[in-house]
């Protein structure tokens, strides 16, 4: 059973939560300064402890931290958002990351999901522009949409892309990448276009990260469904591996935190001699 909580016990809550170092990362990452720096982990346990709260949901929105907005998101109920509330959580927002979890977890399950869609990529702002992208991206995950010209908005990906400001691209890449792994008749046509579009991302790949081009993000996906693994993800385990029996990773911790121990033991052992007396 859901757990009641005032507006004042949750940001108490988060605030007691908060860890130093992941504020700065948050802070780095454009979250401002109204950031507690609570784990995502520990922000989802806290949302399934209160589970759907509209009103709550609004509350935390309102208060402008980002830990609380990224909660309100996974406790605002869709249904109940008219087009008006939609734009008017969305469209003042400067942190892409607040973008991306109000459409993922919200606005892709409300009613008014298509107007609000259409209205955001046709716009100039480039997080609202985003925004549409990935609205669109979500529709098409959750069921093929009856009235998507998918070869109009092929053409258009490939169109708007390289000129779009590079948030925007994520969000456009985003719903090529999304076309390409949910509609399996225009697979090889989206990966086709991203190897036109080429690597527009100039940002190197965290490890155990996919990459962002297209025809790769969408070739990973497609294997992980299958249970397979790319090359680069081989290649990446290989290397792992590799480091692992050269003694370049955990054994070699192990092995220090284990030798002090032995050396401590010997020390305490008595001598022939003590025993002897």
């Amino acid at each position: 059973m859901p757990k009641t909580m005032t507006l004042s016990q949750v940001m108490k809550q988060l605030e007691s939560q908060g860890d130093e170092k992941v504020r700065q990362r948050y802070v780095r990452d454009g979250a401002g300064d109204n950031v507690f720096g609570v784990l995502l982990g520990k922000i989802r346990g806290l949302a399934a402890t209160l589970g759907t709260n509209h009103g709550l949901g609004l509350e935390l929105w309102e208060t402008g931290n980002h830990d609380a907005r990224i909660l309100a998101c996974m406790l605002l109920d869709p249904a109940a958002l008219t087009e008006k509330e939609a734009r008017g959580l969305l469209e003042p927002l400067s942190n892409a990351t607040l973008v991306d979890e109000l459409v993922g977890r919200v606005l892709v399950h409300a009613p008014v999901a298509p107007k609000l869609q259409e209205k955001w990529m046709d716009g100039r702002k480039e997080l609202s522009r985003r925004a549409g992208w990935k609205l669109l991206a979500g529709r098409i995950a959750r069921g093929p949409e009856k009235d998507l010209d998918v070869g109009a908005t092929l053409a258009r990906i490939e169109r708007e892309l390289p000129d779009a400001p590079y948030r925007v691209k994520e969000g456009i890449n985003y719903c090529l990448v999304w076309i390409g792994l949910h509609l399996p008749a225009y697979t090889a046509e989206a990966i086709a276009i991203g190897e036109r579009l080429g690597r527009w991302d100039p940002r190197p790949i965290p490890k155990g990260c996919t990459s962002s081009y297209a025809p790769e993000w969408i070739a990973a996906a497609l294997a992980l469904r299958k249970g397979e693994k790319t090359e680069a993800r081989k290649a990446m385990e290989a290397t792992a591996k590799a480091k692992a029996t050269r003694g370049e990773g955990k054994p070699v911790a192990a092995k220090a935190k284990s030798a002090p121990a032995r050396k401590k033991s010997a020390a305490k052992k008595p001598s022939s001699r003590t025993r002897a007396r």
